[in-house]
């Protein structure tokens, strides 16, 4: 048997040949996964500095959500929040994973907040759900809980 007689090795030898030997190495994200971290961040300071355009600008006018005491909300409840006093003193994203898919991305945190008058951090773990529009990304909905520690 020639090695002619054997094409189905020598599509074996490079299809294997040329793979990775290990998968050890961390995929970089992509450059719409690394956008979402950064309007996840932008979006968590504006319950800090009270600045309300982020949220207007992020949020789809259909958003809808529930937050950790598990009352729903739309825009317009976000946007009173972020207006209301007092504002959190600080609002820290510890963990942040976002899977894209297509023109919808999926991002789950954790996130560590001090109100004004606690005396510890609040935990709070979260996802939400972001839509590429024509305007750029905007959080459609989210879901967040706090975790009994």
């Amino acid at each position: 048997m020639s090695k002619t007689d054997r094409p189905w090795l020598w599509i074996a030898i490079l299809a294997f040949g040329s793979a990775p030997l290990s998968s050890s190495a961390k995929a970089q994200p992509s450059k719409a996964a690394r956008e979402i971290s950064r309007l996840e961040n932008l979006y968590s300071q504006s319950f800090v500095t009270g600045d309300e355009r982020t949220p207007e600008r992020l949020l789809a006018d259909d958003f809808i959500g529930f937050g950790s005491t598990g009352k729903p909300s739309d825009k317009t409840a976000v946007l009173a929040e972020v207006r209301s006093l007092p504002h959190q003193a600080s609002a820290k994203i510890t963990s942040i994973s976002v899977r894209v898919h297509g023109d919808t991305a999926i991002a789950l945190g954790t996130e560590d907040d001090f109100n004004a008058s606690a005396t510890a951090a609040s935990h709070r773990r979260w996802l939400d759900t972001w839509m590429r529009t024509a305007k750029g990304w905007r959080l459609a909905g989210s879901a967040e809980i706090q975790p009994a520690y």
